[in-house]
């Protein structure tokens, strides 16, 4: 089903303004349009082409980088112009069209490195009294392979961090693009990274070479190199695993269940082993990519108190102001940002941005996200 949808976006996307684009000009006369079409169009067949033969050639993320940013900054301003350009107010269009095109700059040297402290307070009698007050830090969707390490914000991002002062740090997925190299030379920067209960990871769907375009790079071994990755960056992996977090005398079972999703995403996790070791009378939080398994699946667990997901990114773009909270993000995922709650047993789903970029390098209305979570016991 997602895939019939990204088809069909692609196809109202490029193929329709284009279109009739083509047929204002022609049936208009107006050579402007029709040499501006004719040269965006040849741009973006280029880009194509330029992608698909970097992808084959190196295992950079930059290729598709640049297509997603040519594909943007092309389309975004079309659409803006087209009902003022079918109906004849072409000055207009151009203006709302440039609007557009500042906005996605604004995005590509701004928005992107925005990062946003989202703090998020979690009530539940299934909390124990010991952990009453507990702080979690969730980071997500790094995508290292998009992102310049040298940069002050994410230099900056280890004390931003530790200034939330957690008691216990978790990723949910998404450390690379596709390639285990992607990691390299990031150790200093989580190293700076500290947690009195440590630093804690789950996988998610970039992180098993799915994502793999290169033929010659074997994919097992990838995928393996990508754990390696975790740990050498100090992230404890939970595979299908959990540990149990004691404090007083109380204690709460921290698991990670491998990525479940649904197509065309693959599935690798098995929720039944990860809570294997667990019992019912402790509260459970769990570490899950993909936000889905909680609506198929976690859910029906009722000590698991939290379910921590990232993979949407709340697709990069949208608006969260003036009571408005929109991204197209919600057209393919029923949970794709912030906290919901389920509404007969309680339990949490919290849906975190992430920190990096995939596909196109840049965001708009939906900031990079810290997530500071507090855990409260309620009466």
């Amino acid at each position: 089903m997602h895939l019939i949808t990204y088809i069909i976006g692609l196809l109202i996307i490029c193929v329709l303004p284009d279109t009739l684009l083509f047929w204002k000009a022609i049936k208009s006369g107006n050579k402007t349009l029709l040499y501006t079409q004719i040269i965006t169009c040849s741009i973006f067949l280029l880009a194509i082409a330029g992608m698909l033969l970097g992808v084959s050639h190196t295992t950079s993320m930059i290729p598709v980088l640049c297509f997603g940013m040519v594909f943007f900054s092309l389309y975004l301003p079309k659409w803006l112009y087209l009902p003022f350009g079918l109906s004849n107010h072409h000055r207009t269009g151009i203006v709302i069209s440039c609007v557009g095109f500042l906005t996605l700059l604004y995005g590509l040297c701004i928005g992107r490195t925005e990062v946003q402290v989202r703090p998020v307070i979690i009530s539940s009698p299934h909390i124990p009294q010991s952990f009453n007050g507990y702080r979690i830090v969730q980071l997500s969707d790094m995508h290292l392979g998009s992102l310049i390490k040298d940069e002050y914000w994410l230099q900056h991002l280890p004390q931003q961090i530790n200034a939330l002062a957690p008691d216990l740090v978790v990723f949910t997925g998404d450390l690379v693009n596709s390639y285990a190299s992607e990691a390299d030379g990031w150790e200093e920067i989580f190293a700076q990274i500290d947690a009195k209960d440590g630093k804690w990871a789950c996988k998610g769907n970039h992180d098993y070479s799915h994502y793999n375009w290169r033929g010659d790079i074997d994919s097992i071994a990838n995928v393996k190199a990508v754990e390696s990755a975790y740990k050498r960056l100090g992230w404890k992996l939970l595979n299908d695993s959990s540990t149990i977090i004691q404090k007083g005398n109380d204690s709460i079972y921290l698991c990670g269940v491998q990525n479940i999703s649904r197509a065309p995403f693959k599935s690798y996790g098995n929720l039944s082993k990860t809570l294997q070791s667990t019992n019912d009378s402790t509260a459970i939080i769990m570490l899950s990519h993909d936000p889905i398994a909680w609506e198929d699946s976690i859910k029906y667990h009722k000590n698991v108190v939290l379910t921590l997901s990232g993979h949407t990114h709340a697709m990069q773009l949208g608006l969260d102001c003036w009571g408005l909270h929109l991204s197209p993000a919600s057209l393919m995922h029923p949970f794709w940002d912030g906290t919901y709650q389920h509404e007969y047993h309680g339990q949490y789903l919290h849906v975190n941005r992430g920190i990096g970029y995939v596909g196109f390098p840049f965001r708009i209305g939906m900031k990079p996200e810290i997530t500071l979570i507090e855990l409260h016991t309620a009466e």
